[in-house]
């Protein structure tokens, strides 16, 4: 018998397409762009994207994130 490995989310977030994304302390996420999917020592990252063209990116296996922030240094 063949095996064949699903993912519980698998197809559930569509490229391009805006969601509100809330985590388990209550954070919430308006209005972020599904840019996709990278690796980050091993773990499936989901990538979005804010209005402001922030990167945010969600370990669904901890619920935690990171707000991509600008600092005065990136203005130069």
């Amino acid at each position: 018998m063949r095996r064949v490995d699903i993912s519980y989310d698998d197809g559930i977030l569509n490229k391009e397409d805006e969601y509100l994304v809330g985590v388990n302390d209550g954070s919430t996420f308006t209005n972020v762009k599904y840019k996709g999917t990278k690796l980050f020592n091993g773990k499936k990252m989901l990538m979005f994207e804010t209005k402001s063209n922030k990167q945010l990116t969600i370990n669904p296996s901890f619920h935690t994130f990171t707000l991509e922030q600008k600092t005065n240094k990136d203005k130069e």
